[in-house]
This record gives C-alpha cells, structure tokens and sequence, in this order.
C-alpha cells in the first residue's frame, strides 16, 4: 500500500512541476529544480524496496530458527535412545551475496554522490558492479557510476559508462541514460550528437518522463 502511495505521490509531483518546466524551454536539466527531486524519489522507493527484501531475508532467517527450536524442543520430549539417533537438519549456504549488504553499500554511495563525494561513490558503485553484478541493485549502480562521472566533468568517461547502462536488460534508468547522453555531448561542444541521442530518447522512449526535457533541449541546441 505504501508504495503504491509513494507513487503516486511521485506522479503527482511530476504533473504540478511539469508545467512549470515548460516555461523555461531553454534552460537544462540541471537547472530545473524539480529534477532532483524526482531522482531523489525513486533512490526513496529502490531503498524501501531494498528494505523489504533485506526484511524478507530476515524472516526466513527468523522461521529457519524456529523451526530448529521445534526440533529441539521435540527433541527433547522423546526417549534418549531417540535422542542418539537424530542428527540436525544442516542450514544451506547462501548461494549468492547478502541483499543487505549490497543495499548498505548503495545507500552510502548514494549519500557520497549527493555529498559530491564522488570519488568515493566511484569506488562503492564499481565494488557493486564487479562484485554482485547479478544483484538487482547492479544496473542502478551503473546509472549513478556514471553521473559520478559526470559531476566530475569527465564527459567522455560519463558517456562509456552510462551505455554500460543498456546492458542490463531490466533496468528502469534506460531512459534516464539516454537523456544524459545527450547532455554529456552537448557540455563536450557536439550539438550534433546531442541532438541525435535527444531525438533518440523521443524515439525509443516516447512516454518518458523527460520527454519533454529533451525536447526544449533539442529546441535549445538546434541552429
């Protein structure tokens, strides 16, 4: 219920402000205000989602002990002849690494970004990439190593690094890649490339939300 509020929520926001990014065609992403906001909403939802998972694990862990406790305690109720022959169900091991601590290592990334700690942030990101690349934090990990980059004014790393994106064949920040593509190009002095890759979002990714970012770009950028 919860998320389906914060949505929502998110969709509302996004109505109100669109309109008043539309009276400011010419002015980039990184000047409206309601930008960040929309970024910052979504980590808030990948972090309770991430929450959620991390609490699932811990419930199955929580029933894993009960029901060695029942063992136990059954155990116990049974003749010691009984008691010789029985022999303790053994625990798994994990078969791939700890949800939580991926989520612990994004959410600190994450601050270190909105700190503009970005080398820091470079470092957590590219551990979660190399390290738990199957983890469904892995391509949102990608997205932030490139604005990483891109906050450093290393335009053409932030370029590399945000087509990394579209490797993953699930991820929700595709369209959110191909608008700062167009932007990386445009900071390097290439309105031609910048204006394709925009045209590009519009083409691939008609109901994006930025939409109509791309568009006041593109009426920007064009001679």
């Amino acid at each position: 219920m919860w998320r389906s509020f914060v949505l929502m929520l998110t969709v509302l926001c996004l109505i109100g402000l669109s309109g008043c990014a539309t009276t400011k065609k010419k002015a980039s992403l990184e000047d409206e205000t309601w930008y960040p906001m929309t970024q910052e909403l979504k980590e808030d939802i990948n972090r309770l989602e991430g929450m959620l998972e991390e609490l699932s694990d811990e419930t199955s862990d929580l029933n894993k002990r009960a029901n060695s406790l029942e063992n136990r305690m059954s155990l116990l109720s049974q003749p010691a002849q009984q008691r010789e022959e029985y022999t303790p169900p053994t625990t798994p091991a994990p078969s791939g690494p700890m949800t939580g601590n991926v989520q612990t290592t994004y959410n600190t990334a994450l601050d270190n970004y909105y700190n503009r700690d970005y080398e820091k942030a470079i470092g957590k990101f590219t551990q979660i990439i190399s390290q738990h690349s199957r983890s469904t934090l892995a391509d949102n990990a990608q997205y932030w190593l490139a604005e990483c980059y891109y906050g450093l004014e290393d335009y053409q790393r932030a370029i590399e690094e945000f087509r990394k994106v579209f490797s993953y064949a699930d991820t929700e920040k595709d369209d959110d890649a191909q608008l700062k593509l167009g932007f990386c190009y445009a900071n390097t002095g290439d309105a031609t490339q910048a204006v394709a890759e925009l045209r590009k979002l519009l083409n691939l990714y008609p109901d994006s939300e930025f939409a109509d970012v791309a568009r006041s770009r593109i009426e920007a950028l064009s001679p």
